[in-house]
């Protein structure tokens, strides 16, 4: 398991993503805070020259394992439900140049925010799920994995758990369609994270650790040493990544997170 942190070029300190501002700057704090990959948020994936990124991976060591592309949906209203065909292919494009960055990169791309909402539109399921059957014909013929990530009641009015998740990638029937686990959202919708990790098993693909206020592991009440435990439990080897607020300041957060994660993965690893 790979410890990745999460970095985007907006500054908006509202979004929990720990380091907002200039892409270089992360690459360089993450690798000196210790982190083994760089989770990368993007409005459009033209926000970032992608021949000096690609530079800079190399140059630090750094890979970038996934590409948050939700910012479509929020800034933007892109989703794979809206009701508007015109909507859905321009989130389709969105995400098909998201794709060629992937690609390029060698990330997997994060499906979040723009799965939709379904409230008034009684064939919104029917249009996420011919949307998503096309985002992973182009990511299989890119050689992407494509992460869908269920989100809480609060974010989305539909596909929040891990059994909704599970329904879809069985649908699709995608070998490179993977679930995303977020600890904060899991929280809130899950009757219990371990059980839920244990039941995706090898359809779990990418990991966000996040505690029950959004912040970094051990800033809330979430138990992750049984979290860990449970990904180890279930041979989980994929990335791992801080998606939460940058709490008091980008700086601590992320020092603190990768610290506090390291330790708790080192007591496991002596326990065995």
């Amino acid at each position: 398991m790979k410890l990745a942190i999460s970095a985007t070029p907006v500054v908006a300190n509202f979004a929990p993503i720990l380091f907002q501002g200039d892409i270089e700057e992360a690459f360089a704090k993450g690798a000196e805070y210790g982190y083994e990959g760089i989770e990368l948020h993007l409005r459009e994936a033209h926000d970032i020259d992608w021949d000096k990124t690609l530079e800079t991976t190399r140059q630090y060591s750094l890979p970038v394992m996934a590409i948050g592309t939700g910012a479509g949906a929020r800034m933007d209203g892109l989703t794979f439900t809206d009701a508007d065909i015109t909507v859905r292919e321009k989130a389709l494009q969105r995400i098909e140049e998201h794709m060629k960055l992937a690609k390029l990169l060698d990330a997997s791309i994060i499906i979040g925010s723009m799965n939709g909402n379904i409230a008034g539109n009684q064939n919104a399921k029917k249009y996420h799920l011919e949307c998503l059957k096309k985002c992973c014909q182009l990511a299989s013929g890119a050689n992407v994995t494509v992460l869908i990530e269920p989100l809480n009641r609060y974010e989305s009015d539909w596909l929040n758990t891990v059994d909704e998740t599970l329904e879809i990638i069985e649908k699709v029937n995608s070998n490179n369609l993977k679930y995303l686990a977020d600890t904060f959202h899991m929280n809130i919708e899950e009757a219990s994270i371990i059980d839920s990790l244990k039941k995706a098993g090898e359809k779990l693909g990418y990991v966000h650790l996040v505690d029950s206020n959004r912040q970094i592991p051990g800033n809330g009440h979430l138990l992750f040493d049984k979290i860990l435990r449970t990904l180890i439990d279930i041979n989980f080897d994929g990335p791992i990544s801080f998606e939460c607020l940058p709490v008091p300041d980008r700086e601590t957060a992320s020092v603190s997170a990768i610290e506090y994660i390291k330790k708790l993965m080192s007591l496991l690893q002596m326990d065995k």
